[in-house]
């Protein structure tokens, strides 16, 4: 008979173990036994294949967010198809029950190449192929399979010779897996990925599978034909750790036409910037930011429309911006005493302070005393100071993915409008007109439901490197003085007084459209944001 059992919510089939010998009689003690002494081993190694298990399903899913920009689906997948996969591996565990301390370690070996190297495999089909979200469903499945080999095999070990009833048997391993889930939910976000990164951690929780592999050969007595090929994985995983950065760098700069000079995995995100014939360009998660060559046009727009519109402006507040480049448009201004440039990411503007080709691009504004520089969450900053601004910049990354949305929400407005001093304005960038219409509108159409009473400008300017691109731009009051309050400052490359009033008027092919705000409890920015694009091919 069978004993039928969940993992995870998975159905798992533990094969019959040998019956065990008469009472008082001695526990084998043969490479298969599993003598009650040696119990605690096999209890460790259920407790660590739940922290691999686990750790390698939160590895899938961010890397797939970090690539393709939809959390919510790279979770959902690498959490369902892996869960399947362990179904499937569950049922594939009954017919290597015979030999269950064998086939063990193998699957651990296995388990421990295919999840070690899944990180680089990923990258890898997203660099050069176009069969990114096959690899990761493929890649799920797999790592799915050994992780459902695994609990059933050391069950199997464990009633071997053991007098347990199956019920207790299987509750205590369970309780270990379940227990180690938590560990693994805990150490991936606050101490694996800031401090390996994705691909170091692959690695580091593949050796973790050979480290349960060689409890279970110690226990075997070391058999010479698992033995050498465990070694040999053992040195295969080491060197992936050592050469992780390397391997990465190899993969990552095939994405990019231009030479690497900088790459960065932070805890948040990757960092890249590139440099050929005076043109550095900065990419996040392999998305471009900007171009020197005509970022002037972006945040000469984003920073003076909003200026100029607010008398001898002292108090600037910039959230995002971590590259510097919007602190140094701000900083042109000779009324301005101070600078607060707010961005989650300490790498970003750490890169922005200290790289030389960015703080170059940025006139070195994170040296200017005028300015401070405060790495948080935008959103819990605004909700946790009781300072007030002249102005309030918003330099934030596309409204891509969920967790950007409460970024663009009538909240998030409605407290920046909080914040802003009498006469105070704000601005944000608000994705393409052209190729996102409905994502713009709608940031429009949430800035002012986040504050009434206040006049919305929706904006426009031909940036090259990203094409048509839109902002909005939030006054007090009917808006009159709009871009009349102060004169724009000497210095730019771009603007002028009459082309920063020609940003008020939007091309015919970009009509107004009625769309709802989007807001914290019905995000719906990332999707309509998600919509436009699926009409593009690239």
């Amino acid at each position: 008979m069978d004993d039928g059992t969940t993992r995870d919510g998975v159905a798992t089939t533990v094969a019959d173990a040998p019956t065990d010998p008469p009472t008082g009689a001695p526990e084998a003690p043969g490479p298969r036994g599993a003598r009650r002494g040696d119990r605690p081993t096999v209890f460790a190694a259920a407790l660590l294949v739940a922290v691999g298990g686990i750790v390698y399903e939160l590895i899938l899913g961010t890397a797939a967010s970090s690539l393709f920009g939809d959390s919510v689906v790279a979770f959902s997948l690498a959490t369902g198809v892996t869960m399947f996969g362990m179904g499937v591996g569950s049922l594939l565990a009954v017919r290597l029950a015979r030999s269950p301390g064998r086939a063990f370690v193998r699957n651990e070996l296995l388990l421990g190449v295919l999840g070690g190297a899944s990180v680089l495999l990923l990258f890898w089909a997203y660099a050069v192929t176009d069969l990114a979200w096959v690899v990761f469903t493929l890649l799920s499945l797999l790592i799915g399979v050994g992780i459902g080999v695994e609990i059933p095999l050391l069950v199997a070990l464990l009633k071997e010779h053991g007098r347990d009833e199956s019920v207790s048997l299987l509750s205590k391993v369970l309780a270990l897996d379940y227990l180690g889930a938590l560990a693994a939910s805990l150490l991936f976000p606050f101490l694996l990925l800031p401090t390996l990164g994705l691909v170091r951690t692959a690695f580091a929780v593949a050796l973790l599978n050979v480290l349960v592999a060689l409890f279970m050969l110690g226990r075997m007595g070391w058999p010479v034909r698992l033995t050498w090929p465990t070694a040999a994985v053992s040195v295969l995983l080491v060197a992936g750790l050592v050469t992780a950065t390397a391997l990465e760098d190899a993969i990552s700069t095939r994405l990019y036409v231009d030479p690497v000079l900088h790459y960065e995995q932070s805890a948040y995100q990757k960092l890249v910037v590139t440099s050929y014939q005076g043109d550095t360009r900065l990419y996040l998660n392999d998305q471009l930011q900007f171009s020197s060559v005509d970022e002037a046009r972006y945040h000469e727009t984003l920073a003076h429309t909003a200026l100029t519109s607010v008398a001898a402006p002292t108090s600037v507040a910039v959230l995002g911006g971590g590259d510097g480049l919007l602190a140094r448009e701000v900083l042109r201004y000779p009324s301005v005493r101070e600078v607060v440039v707010v961005d989650l990411d300490p790498a970003m503007t750490d890169l922005g302070r200290h790289d030389r080709l960015v703080s170059d691009l940025n006139g070195h504004a994170f040296d200017d005393p005028r300015v401070e520089v405060v790495n948080a969450d935008a959103f819990t900053w605004l909700r946790g100071t009781d300072r007030t601004f002249d102005a309030v910049l918003v330099d934030l990354v596309d409204p891509s993915n969920e967790r950007i949305a409460k970024l663009y929400s009538s909240p998030f407005y409605g407290m920046v409008a909080a914040h802003l001093r009498p006469g105070g304005v704000m601005s944000t960038q608000a994705t393409s007109t052209y190729f996102t219409p409905g994502a713009f509108w709608q940031v429009v159409a949430t800035m002012r439901d986040g504050a009434p009473g206040r006049t919305v400008l929706p904006l426009g300017v031909n940036v090259p490197s990203f094409g048509e691109w839109g902002f909005a731009l939030s006054l007090p009051g009917d808006g009159s003085q709009a871009f009349a309050a102060t004169p724009l400052p000497d210095g730019l490359r771009f603007h002028d007084a009459a082309s920063l009033a020609a940003t008020t008027r939007l091309p015919a092919d970009t009509p107004a459209r009625d769309v709802p705000p989007s807001t914290l409890l019905s995000p719906t920015i990332h999707r309509t944001y998600q919509q436009d694009m699926a009409r593009w091919r690239y």
